[in-house]
């Protein structure tokens, strides 16, 4: 499947979630930093998993990525992507100034900001629809992002073709830094929102 077979509203909905939880997570990164921190989410996209290495990313680009799973009725996974350049900005926002950094110190860092961001995003569904989900502790990998991708669908064995793509776009000491969160969901999953939503 792809995007064609939603409606602009169906995905308009899907933006404004992403934009709510965007906010919350932006709230309680600066709260957590003590730095002003801003998130926006100016795309979001569903895609078939082909579609992603043409029009998102190649398949041999080196990422830091960290998944989540999601449990409950809404189940899936959760992958957040970015360049290696990217995360050694996003660390030095999430920690104090002067801090020697170690990679077990960056590692927890990404990790929090992603826990942060995933649950803001599950909050806000849930407060929508009244919903019980439930999601993993953080798991961080670097490898190529092909390899990253493939083995988040050979998790379990169910989950579905389509592939929900939100752009985060966080802003901080002047200035962007871009990323991408992937919600891999199990069939059905993305449908079932949508009825539940009544859109």
């Amino acid at each position: 499947m792809n995007k064609s077979l939603y409606s602009s509203l169906q995905l308009d909905v899907l933006k404004e979630l992403a934009n709510i939880g965007g906010g919350n997570a932006a709230t309680a990164i600066s709260q957590l930093v003590g730095k002003f921190v801003n998130m926006n989410v100016p795309t979001i996209d569903i895609l078939d998993y082909n579609e992603i290495y043409e029009k998102i990313m190649a398949e041999d680009t080196e990422v830091v990525a960290v998944s989540m799973r999601v449990m409950g009725m809404e189940s899936g996974n959760f992958l957040f992507v970015t360049t290696p350049k990217n995360a050694e900005i996003l660390v030095r926002m999430m920690m104090p100034e002067g801090v020697q950094l170690s990679d077990e110190l960056e590692y927890s860092a990404i990790s929090e900001l992603v826990n942060i961001v995933v649950t803001s995003y599950l909050n806000a569904l849930s407060r929508m629809l009244d919903l019980s989900l439930i999601s993993s502790v953080p798991a961080l990998t670097v490898d190529m992002f092909g390899a990253i991708l493939s083995y988040a669908y050979m998790e379990s064995e169910q989950y579905d073709d389509q592939v929900m793509i939100i752009k985060n776009e966080f802003t901080y000491d002047g200035a962007k830094v871009e990323s991408s969160l992937y919600f891999i969901p199990k069939p059905g999953v993305l449908d079932s929102l949508f009825k539940q939503i009544g859109v």
